[in-house]
């Protein structure tokens, strides 16, 4: 089996690091060709929110692959999920079209934003990801010599505000304002085409980092007075994997769209954007086939996404996340203290991170450091995004204490 290089496709960053082949997954655990076993803290960037081979997942998409996979004709399963669906978003977000890819789900979300409010532009957040398709593949900034040829003209970008005085475990207690950045934002000239502000909630992709704890309600308000709609993409963030069913709910604030993905189908392509009939409507994306795909809302996709669903609404499972989400982020918040290599561990629930540094330097490592590093987490069993300097912990919410314990053995013993 080819590890390094594969002649008819892409190799992934994180894969050519790893240097393992997997063929198979057992709860938090990976399983590669020579029968090593991996606690799996990527978890497929989030997807894998239940695990691997999660028992009534399994059942469900089983049983639906047995009876119908697909057709675009009305079907009990689609309606099915999409009541339950309904039941588990914020309130006001009553209507809900599926699709496959969380970037397909951005597209339309902009199209919403911008057919209801006549106005291009889009205002987005430097380091954020939201996608690689055409229309938001620059969203989060980056690639700047080839955004200054080919991006599009109706991308705005301003700068995060991150939390950077809070470790995760201590997330809780933030209060920090974003008073500056709205200071700014007041003084800007280049906004008058803005139409929405699209955010994810807590950065992913940058390396799981949270906001400003204030900032989302302070957006919200800003978005209310200069009549702009606030887009949060809940990609990363959505069914439970910052101890609430959305980040919507831990911070408190109601967007006007939602996009879901990821973590939504439990492994099965499945993402969604969410709002109110009447902005649909004001889209002229209500009527039929406005926004329809071979794939999105197939039968077998929405009983993934029930099966996902009927598993995190039990009574005890986002307090159980949390505790183990806790637990976590002490033993981060310890090891930044204890590790030259380690510094502002971050992140809330099961959205974990921290930076990996040079010691000689201070600076970020450079890569050298991120895949020695990576691979000693991995000869002793443990698999994580440490392939950049920006580490994400992403491990399937139903990670157990004892496997966060022995996953906090593994790195204090790598990186002190």
């Amino acid at each position: 089996m080819l590890l390094r290089d594969h002649p008819i496709g892409e190799v992934r960053r994180i894969a050519a690091v790893a240097e393992v082949a997997i063929v198979a997954g057992d709860g938090s655990y990976l399983i590669d060709d020579r029968q090593s076993r991996y606690l799996d803290f990527v978890s497929g960037y989030g997807v894998a929110a239940l695990g691997h081979g999660n028992p009534h997942w399994v059942d469900a998409v089983t049983q639906q692959a047995r009876r119908l996979c697909v057709t675009p004709f009305h079907n009990p399963v689609r309606v099915d999920y999409l009541e339950q669906l309904a039941q588990a978003l914020p309130p006001g977000l009553d209507r809900t079209v599926l699709f496959s890819g969380g970037a397909e789900a951005v597209e339309v979300a902009v199209r919403i934003a911008q057919r209801a409010t006549g106005r291009s532009g889009i205002l987005a957040f430097k380091s954020a990801f939201h996608g690689k398709t055409a229309g938001v593949r620059f969203a989060g900034g980056g690639a700047e010599e080839e955004r200054a040829k080919l991006g599009v003209g109706w991308l705005r970008h301003a700068e995060f505000p991150a939390c950077e005085s809070h470790s995760a475990f201590r997330y809780g207690a933030c209060e920090e304002s974003a008073d500056p950045f709205f200071e700014q934002l007041g003084r800007r000239r280049d906004l008058g085409d803005v139409g929405c502000v699209i955010v994810e909630p807590v950065l992913g992709t940058a390396g799981n980092i949270p906001p400003q704890r204030c900032f989302l309600g302070e957006l919200r308000a800003a978005c209310d007075d200069f009549g702009w709609l606030l887009v949060f993409d809940e990609s990363q963030t959505g069914f439970g994997r910052t101890g609430e069913m959305f980040a919507s709910d831990l911070f408190g604030v109601v967007p006007d769209i939602m996009v879901t993905g990821k973590g939504m189908g439990g492994g099965f392509p499945l993402s969604g954007v969410a709002a109110s009939p009447d902005l649909w409507s004001s889209a002229y994306l209500d009527q039929p086939s406005a926004t329809s795909t071979s794939f999105g809302a197939n039968p077998l996709a929405c009983a993934a996404g029930a099966a996902v669903l009927e598993v995190i609404a039990q009574p005890a499972f986002l307090q159980s996340l949390r505790d183990v989400g806790l637990l976590l982020a002490e033993g981060l918040e310890e090891l930044a203290s204890a590790s030259p290599y380690v510094s502002w561990s971050r992140g809330v629930g099961m959205m974990l991170g921290f930076d990996l540094v040079d010691p000689q330097t201070g600076e970020l490592a450079d890569s050298s450091i991120c895949r020695q590093i990576m691979r000693s987490c991995r000869d002793r069993g443990l698999l994580l995004a440490a392939d950049v300097p920006r580490v994400r912990l992403s491990p399937p919410l139903t990670l157990s204490q004892g496997e966060a314990r022995q996953a906090l053995a593994v790195l204090r013993e790598v990186l002190t």
